[in-house]
């Protein structure tokens, strides 16, 4: 029977309120070094081409692949799984704005949206499909201001994945 868990919350400007909800430590992990070759990128790269075809469905421009960006998803993929969490505020290194001007990534405008789950054949269909059917999270994707994305994931011994898209326009 496969286990479906799909928290996908979007961030706007400021960061999230709510209270992260704990999930299950990994057996093992290794934390992402910023300037290593992500194995994961190929999917990640399949998730964010998956948004770009929405956006084009509903007219608008496709957005640009930021690299800092799928670097920070990609930490907070990765620290949701190993530390137990799964929501846009990171204990350890805050909110989104927070996370992305830590990084020196400049901002007008920042978003998040957030999938797990486990079990599944088709990660990217699965994750932009449950995001297309959640009101505030195809809001995120069809936000016609954002003009920027990156895509991080992390996997856990277990095959729970963490997506985390992370949307921008970056600071005039």
């Amino acid at each position: 029977m496969r286990a479906t868990v799909s928290l996908v919350i979007t961030l706007l400007l400021g960061g999230c309120s709510g209270l992260p909800v704990r999930v299950p430590l990994a057996q093992y992990a290794v934390p992402p070094a910023p300037d290593t070759v992500d194995p994961l990128r190929p999917l990640a790269r399949k998730v964010f081409d998956k948004v770009n075809r929405q956006r084009r469905l509903h007219g608008l421009r496709e957005l640009a692949w930021n690299d800092a960006a799928a670097v920070q998803a990609r930490l907070q993929s990765f620290n949701m799984m190993e530390h137990g969490f799964f929501g846009h505020l990171d204990p350890r290194r805050g909110s989104l704005a927070a996370r992305l001007s830590r990084a020196g990534i400049r901002w007008s405008r920042c978003g998040e949206n957030l999938y797990r789950e486990k079990g599944m054949e088709e990660p990217a269909d699965e994750a932009v499909e449950g995001w297309m059917r959640s009101p505030v999270h195809r809001a995120s994707i069809l936000d016609p201001l954002f003009i920027q994305s990156g895509v991080g994931i992390a996997i856990s011994s277990d095959t729970e994945y963490f997506i985390t898209q992370i949307f921008i326009r970056p600071a005039k």
